[in-house]
Parts: C-alpha cells; sequence; structure tokens
C-alpha cells in the first residue's frame, strides 16, 4: 500500500471530484445560522455571561482603561460594547456575536482540515459542527470561545501556510490571527504551544529566528495585558508544594478528577445536553450518574470513539500529520488538567476548545470510508454515521425543549422577585446572584453572603441581622452551592431566625420568601 504524502503546510486545497463543493458548503454554513438563531434567548443570562457584560458596559459602566485591565477576553467585549450600543442590550442581542463567529468558526475550520486532509473529510467535518451540540452550545452564549476558535482555527491555518511559505503577507497574517486569539481568550497559548512543538519535527522553509521574531512580537503587543497577568494571576500555586489551608483551595483539595478527560470528550461528541445533567454532575454521585445514564453514555461512546480510533488508524501511512493531531490534542488537556491538580484553575472542556478541531478532523476521517473500500467499511461508516446523527439530534432536541439541561434559570427567579417585593423587602443572595443583576437592574437591592462569612457563624448571623434590621419581609436566593454551602448551612440559619412564608423552585435557583418572628420584630 502506497502511503500518502506528507503535505501539512503545503496548498493542497483541492476539489476531489467534489464539483459543487462550495454549494455545499454554503448549504451547511446557512443551516448552521439557523440552528444557532433558533431559540437563542429561550435560556436565562448565566453566571459565566456576566463576567463578559460587566467588562463591556452591560451591567456595569465602561472605560478604556478597562480594555487593558481585561484578562478574560477584551476583544470580545470592546466588540460586544460597540455591538449592544446598536442592537441594545437583550439575550439575543447580546448572544448574536457569538453566532456571527461560530458560524465564522465553521469556515476557519472546514479550511483547516481541508487543508490537512482532503476536501472529503472537511466536508464531513463541516456537517457534523453544523450540527454539533457542543459548538451550538458556545455559539448561544455571550461569551469568547466561539471567537476563540475562529481565530484559533484561522492562526493554524496561516501557521501551515507559513511552513511552507514564508512570505511577509503569510507572516503578517499569522501573526494578527494568534494576536486576535490571545486577546480572545489567553488558552490561545496552548494552541501557540503546540505549533511550536510541531515546527521541531516538520520538515519547513520557515526559519527558526523568524518564528522566533513572532514570539516576540506577539509578546510585545500583548504587554500590557501580560503584565496585568503577572500582577494578578496566581502562578505561584503551580510550583508550589506544601498543603492549602481551607479558605486558598478553589475547589476542594484539587480540581481535577480522571472522568474529566473522558468527559471531555464526551462534550466534544455531544455537548452538554445528553445523560446526567451539569447540575446532576455537581450534586450527585458519580457513580450512581453512570449507572442511570450507562445505555445513554455506552451508545455515545461507541457511536464517537469508534470512528475517532478509525481515524488515528488511518493515518498510520501519515504518521507526522498523526502526531501532530495527537500533540494537538494532549498537550491543551494536559496542561488544564495540570492546573486543576496544582489548584491553579479548576478543569473545564471548554479551557481546551483550541483541540476541538482535531477531535473532530479524526472522527470525520473514521466515518468518511477511503477510496476503494469494502462493502463492509462502507456499511460500518453507514452505521456509524447514523449512531452520530441519532445522538446529535437527541442532544439538540434536549438543549433546545429540555429546561433539566439549561443553564440556571435566573429569568424567572429575577421576574418573580421584582413582581412580588415590596417597599421594605431585603434581598440576601447565597452563592451566585450576578445574573440578578442583569435582570433586576434599577430594581433590585442585592445583600450577597460572601464565602468570607460562611466561616464564622456569628459574623454571618450578625451581618444578616443588620441588613434586616426594619425590614418587613427577608428574600433568601441560593444557587449552585455544591461548593460553597453543600450542607444548607445558611438554610438552616435562616430557618431558626426568620419564619418561611413561601418558597420558589427554577432549574438551579431557589427563591425563599421570610418573615420575621414576633419577637424578632418586637
Amino acid at each position: 500500500m502506497s502511503s500518502e504524502p506528507e503535505t501539512i503546510g503545503a496548498d493542497t486545497h483541492r476539489t476531489d471530484g467534489y464539483r459543487y463543493e462550495w454549494v455545499f458548503v454554503l448549504v451547511l454554513l446557512l443551516m448552521a445560522l439557523a440552528l444557532r438563531l433558533y431559540r437563542l434567548s429561550a435560556q436565562s443570562i448565566w453566571v459565566d455571561e456576566m463576567l463578559t457584560l460587566s467588562s463591556s458596559g452591560v451591567t456595569a459602566p465602561f472605560h478604556a482603561a478597562d480594555i487593558f485591565d481585561n484578562l478574560h477576553g477584551p476583544l470580545y467585549s470592546l466588540l460586544l460594547f460597540l455591538w449592544a450600543k446598536v442592537a441594545g442590550q437583550g439575550e439575543f442581542a447580546l448572544r448574536f456575536p457569538s453566532v456571527v463567529f461560530s458560524v465564522l468558526s465553521l469556515y476557519a475550520v472546514w479550511r483547516l482540515i481541508r487543508r490537512l486532509t482532503d476536501s472529503g473529510v472537511a466536508f464531513v467535518a463541516l456537517a457534523i459542527m453544523t450540527v454539533s451540540p457542543f459548538h451550538v452550545w458556545y455559539a448561544q452564549e455571550a461569551r469568547n470561545y466561539s471567537m476563540l476558535l475562529f481565530f484559533g482555527a484561522m492562526s493554524f491555518d496561516y501557521f501551515l501556510e507559513l511552513l511552507a511559505e514564508p512570505t511577509r503577507t503569510v507572516f503578517g497574517k499569522y501573526v494578527l490571527f494568534t494576536l486576535a486569539g490571545f486577546l480572545c481568550n489567553m488558552s490561545m497559548a496552548f494552541a501557540v504551544l503546540v505549533q511550536d512543538i510541531v515546527f521541531l519535527f516538520w520538515p519547513r522553509r520557515l526559519r527558526f529566528r523568524d518564528l522566533v521574531l513572532a514570539h516576540v512580537l506577539l509578546l510585545l503587543l500583548l504587554s500590557p495585558w501580560l503584565y496585568g497577568m503577572f500582577q494578578r494571576v496566581e502562578f505561584h500555586r503551580l510550583v508550589r508544594t506544601e498543603p492549602y489551608a481551607s479558605n486558598e483551595l478553589l475547589r476542594g483539595e484539587t480540581t481535577f478528577e480522571p472522568l474529566a478527560l473522558p468527559f471531555t470528550f464526551f462534550v466534544f461528541s455531544a455537548g452538554y445536553s445528553l445523560g446526567p445533567t451539569l447540575r446532576e454532575l455537581h450534586e450527585s454521585s458519580r457513580v450512581l450518574l453512570l449507572a442511570a445514564h450507562q445505555r445513554v453514555l455506552v451508545f455515545a461512546a461507541v457511536a464517537f470513539a469508534v470512528p475517532f480510533l478509525l481515524g488515528l488508524f488511518t493515518l498510520r501511512d501519515r504518521r507526522k500529520l498523526l502526531w501532530f493531531l495527537v500533540i494537538w490534542l494532549v498537550v491543551p488537556l494536559g496542561v488544564v488538567s495540570l492546573f486543576a491538580v496544582k489548584n491553579f484553575k479548576p478543569f473545564n472542556p471548554r479551557y481546551v476548545m483550541v483541540a476541538y478541531p482535531a477531535y473532530v478532523l479524526l472522527v470525520s476521517r473514521g466515518l468518511r470510508w477511503p477510496d476503494g473500500a469494502r462493502l463492509s467499511r462502507k456499511l460500518l461508516s453507514g452505521l456509524l454515521a447514523a449512531m452520530v446523527l441519532t445522538c446529535t439530534v437527541v442532544s439538540l432536541g434536549n438543549l433546545y425543549h429540555a429546561p433539566r439541561y439549561w443553564k440556571d434559570d435566573f429569568r424567572s427567579a429575577g421576574a418573580t422577585l421584582t413582581s412580588r417585593l415590596q417597599e421594605r423587602d431585603v434581598v440576601f443572595t447565597e452563592g451566585t446572584y450576578e445574573p440578578l443583576v442583569y435582570y433586576g437592574r434599577g430594581k433590585l437591592v442585592l445583600h450577597p453572603l460572601f464565602p468570607y462569612l460562611m466561616s464564622d457563624e456569628a459574623a454571618l448571623s450578625g451581618f444578616i441581622g443588620q441588613k434586616s434590621t426594619g425590614a418587613g419581609r427577608v428574600w433568601l436566593v441560593a444557587a449552585r452551592l455544591w461548593d460553597l454551602d453543600p450542607e444548607r448551612k445558611v438554610m438552616r440559619l435562616f430557618e431558626r431566625t426568620f419564619v418561611l412564608e413561601e418558597e420558589f423552585n427554577f432549574e438551579g435557583v431557589d427563591l425563599f420568601l421570610f418573615h420575621k418572628r414576633e419577637e424578632s420584630q418586637a
């Protein structure tokens, strides 16, 4: 068997018999746009989106200097600030830029995979990403991850072109897209690390000094943000060996567990809306959840793991491309795992977003049978494709129509609270509360029970007593308590201090209305 030529970095944009390729691509991109616009504002704004809104002038004042203080995506925040001036501050408008960059990222990843392999694999990859629940999930939230995927894919594409054709134009485009990726999210560093490793073993025309020059330019252009990062980020955690005090821990002794790695591949495959919900994963036993959802999990694992492994197997004659893709997956996963083990950063699949194109490429290559394949191979590809489609359709249906998979419903909680609030009412919040700032603008005065109060019941009781002095009724909003207060100590304190009058339960958010005891009022 003759091996395929190693062509990373060469212009391999071939038609391979796909005469109407661009028509198919355009149809899929329009389909992707429709799927991402559908029910775009169905879910509530959630806590991570509030990080973007507060830095974009939506829920807090915006100043030019804020751009350099923003370490979580200044480019996206600036774009959203300008966009909101035109489109308004409704949920649909605030999430629309993510939809645009999500569709653009489909084109960018299709272009990149087409360069690395061929048009057939690239088309399968585009079809998978078009309906991917994982991809749709991040298209429908006001965060920078769709933008990161777009600029990350374009950076990889121009890096590969730069390896083969190191012209000034290509060099400039590579630096520009890589810089934009960093200004979306600093996890772009994982992509650059992968590129540097690939440079070491891949035949190239690009000189080492030119790659160094690109890095120097990036460091200079990013220096305002890097300075702030080294001032504020606790990098010492990465080398610390002594144990942490309880108040220094992020989420327990470590934020990593071995199931995080297969969970990442599961999320890349079927998104967050198949099998156990995110709230169940936080609040319930992992073993019990795996047992309860074993059929769905096994079906999805077979549907995606088999083509993934087939994709690896089909690259046995293109070892450098195989190593490239393996490194592309392993480096981000390894670094984020290290961060979690060292209690530096909690593990989350979105932090390895830059590795998503490598995963999609391997699955797509496994699904597409090679030229001259036997009937059995074609039947296997058809069966696997049907299984992948089944998982995708069910997960998308849950994403659109099953509230148990949705983000915490602060919209309903905020509407109930603002409609029933009386003049002398006092509102306390435990856990996450930030979305209420968006939904209760100008209507709610919130008193958060911050974590430092949780370790001192006397201080907590004193704070509650001080803020509720002269109040008619007392409200408590509780959300995402699995790390902060799993034993519900605050709720027990409120029940001892006040009388529970009414309770409202929404997805991920509980709302309690109390009135004062007679002796307390006296």
